[in-house]
Parts: structure tokens; C-alpha cells; sequence
């Protein structure tokens, strides 16, 4: 992460915890954070969504859910609820029982695996913070097509349509709400699968709306390396109310609306895949959903 991405955290945490309407105070929540462990409160906040992907939605429960997903945060170590769903999903996998992730980064099991983190910039938010724990964690974030492989600003600069990585590398690869910012999705997808293990899991989120059956394309690059919106442009980043003037995060297109045959999709990349949720989920929107693709073997 480059020093201005750090400062963008550093500002972000801070300002994500506690501007907000007043209003959203009477949907905040109390419980254990399964990402870091502590009992905290887990704080709403409204302004995290854009007006524009509300109208593109077009349905107020979808909204709702994903507006959920995307803040309670962690008033401790600032985890959303899509961290905490991708947290309790790893835990199910690899750590049942175990109280957090902080304590499963302990584990001499859990750090004897191979796993790499693939992401567009910061998308996984506090979710890295625990993981650096793990030895062998190999972590990335895309910087640009020039100088794919190499460090830069502290994180492996890395392709998910074209990773650098030997076959074979990995027990467990995992992206959070990267897939629909790549150009081309399938190419991801049968890119985690050839650097993962037999037997290896790709885990991950994208924004996807349960009653939509068929995943479409808004941009796509064409011959000449230019973006061609198909769509009018949908860029994921900045929130709505005083966010839409505060950049908390980059700004980035959506190149994909998922469906709900995905899967599908999945099982064409050579996956075994499977819908998973985080614990006591009964959300029937999509918005908590975690994928996980296995590799047979």
C-alpha cells in the first residue's frame, strides 16, 4: 500500500465509525466480531452506498442488505459485515469452533498453509490487517499492467486475469468483491483455479441480487485496449450523503453484474462451487453470500 492508500485508511476508519446521519444510530448492533473477536458494537452507516447504485438496484430490500453488508462496522478493528460474513466462512472452513480469525491466524495448521490474497485496492479491509499474521501469505493488489510480479508499495502487484504465480501454488486464494472490477471474470476465475492446489478453495464475495438469473456485462475492453461501456458507467468507491465528497475508498467500474449463474460459471472454470453464508444468515437478497470454488483432488 502506497502512502497515500495509508492515509486514505488511516482517514477512513475514523471517519467510516463516525460520520454519519444521526438517524443510523437506531440500526447499529451488538455482538462478537468474528474477524477480530472482541464484543463490540457494530456501527450502521447509510452514507456507504451511492444514490446511483440505489437506483440501479431498483428494489429497497436489496438496498437495505447491502447497505448492511457494506457498514456495521466493527467499532474495534472497523470489520464490516461483508468481512465478518467472509471471516465466519473461513473460520466453518478451516477453524470450526474457533472463536475468531485472529485466533485461527494462531493455529499451526492454519499457518501451514499456502494462501494468497487477490484483490482491486484495500477491498478487504480489516480482513488483511489479521491475515499479514499468517507467514505464508502471499498478498496482492492490481497497480497497472507494467511491472506484473514485483512489490510495489509494500503489496505484490498482480493480475487476477493473469497471475504470475507457478501452478499449483495455493491451498486457499481469496478476493473479496473484486471479480465484477476485472475485465473479463471467466479469465479470473480460471486463473485462481490453476494456481490452487488439488483439493484448494477459492472463498469469495461480488455483489450479486439473488433474483437476477443471468450475469451481464456493463464495460468490457475492446480491440484497441479502450473501456467500452455497454451500460451507463457504475463505479463502486465513494458513498452516498457527505461521502460522495470524502474519498474513503477508489473509485472503480463495475465490469460485471452477477447472477445466479454464476456457478455455473464456475463449474465451466473447473470448480466444484458452493453458496456459502456467514453464521445466523437468513438474508435472501444475495447480499450475504460468500463463494467458495473447490478444486477437485
Amino acid at each position: 500500500m502506497s502512502i497515500v492508500d495509508a492515509a486514505k485508511a488511516r482517514f477512513g476508519r475514523p471517519v467510516l465509525l463516525n460520520v454519519r446521519p444521526l438517524r443510523d444510530r437506531r440500526h447499529d448492533g451488538r455482538g462478537r466480531c468474528s474477524a477480530c473477536g472482541s464484543n463490540t458494537v457494530f456501527r450502521f452507516n447509510s452514507w456507504v452506498i451511492p444514490d446511483d447504485l440505489r437506483a440501479s438496484w431498483g428494489d429497497p430490500r436489496v438496498s437495505e442488505a447491502y447497505t448492511r453488508r457494506e457498514s456495521m462496522f466493527c467499532r474495534s478493528c472497523c470489520a464490516s459485515l461483508r468481512v465478518r460474513r467472509f471471516a465466519d466462512v473461513i473460520l466453518s472452513l478451516h477453524g470450526p469452533g474457533t472463536g475468531s480469525l485472529v485466533v485461527l491466524v494462531g493455529d499451526p495448521a492454519f499457518r501451514r498453509l499456502d494462501v494468497a490474497e487477490v484483490n482491486t485496492i484495500g477491498s478487504t479491509g480489516s480482513l488483511h490487517s489479521i491475515l499479514a499474521g499468517l507467514p505464508q501469505l502471499a498478498f496482492s493488489e492490481y497497480r497497472g499492467p507494467d511491472r506484473l510480479g514485483e512489490v510495489i508499495g509494500g503489496a505484490r502487484n498482480e493480475d487476477i486475469c493473469r497471475l504470475t504465480y507457478a501452478d499449483a501454488s495455493f491451498d486457499l486464494v481469496l478476493s473479496s468483491d473484486t471479480l465484477e472490477h476485472v475485465p473479463d471474470f471467466r479469465a479470473a476465475l480460471r486463473e485462481t483455479r490453476r494456481v490452487l492446489k488439488p483439493g484448494g478453495r477459492h472463498l469469495f464475495t461480488v455483489p450479486i441480487v439473488a433474483s437476477r438469473a443471468t450475469t451481464y456485462a456493463r464495460a468490457e475492453v475492446g480491440e484497441d485496449g479502450k473501456v467500452v461501456h455497454l451500460l451507463p458507467p457504475l463505479y463502486h468507491g465513494r458513498g452516498g450523503g457527505l461521502y460522495r465528497y470524502i474519498p474513503v475508498g477508489p473509485d472503480l467500474l463495475t465490469f460485471t453484474e452477477f447472477g445466479c449463474d454464476l456457478t455455473n460459471h464456475m463449474r465451466e472454470a473447473g470448480f466444484e462451487p458452493e453458496v456459502l453464508h456467514g453464521a445466523n444468515d437468513e438474508d435472501e437478497t444475495g447480499a450475504a453470500w460468500v463463494f467458495s470454488g473447490r478444486v477437485p483432488g
